[in-house]
């Protein structure tokens, strides 16, 4: 991987890959920053060890790109156990793209 130059300082080898995790064995300090072992959607991939600067964020959410839905929710305190369950389901169908649900283009329901 060839790392870009620091868009902060300007160094062209200062720039590091950040490591998530536990690192089987030693790390290449030439190449890599250890970014410690809690992963976030928010972690920064690369980091300037002249200047500190962080960027390329890449570890983002799972199902990133997918829309959220909204939906209103109803009071389940007076529902029977049936209710509630075809309550849930209805909500499921509103909520995914599965059989009659929500299309990315649709509005709230």
């Amino acid at each position: 991987m060839t790392l870009p130059k620091c868009p902060s300082c300007g160094s062209n080898e200062d720039v590091r890959e950040i490591l998530y995790g536990l690192p089987e064995g030693p790390v290449d300090d030439s190449k890599y920053e250890i970014g410690g072992c809690c992963i976030s959607e928010s972690d920064p991939s690369l980091r300037c060890i002249a200047c500190g600067w962080e960027g390329e964020f890449k570890n983002q959410i799972p199902y990133q790109d997918k829309a959220v839905h909204m939906v209103e929710l109803k009071s389940t305190v007076n529902m029977s156990d049936a209710a509630i369950d075809e309550y849930a389901k209805s909500l499921w169908s509103k909520l995914t793209n599965d059989g009659e649900g929500r299309n990315d283009g649709d509005s709230k329901s």
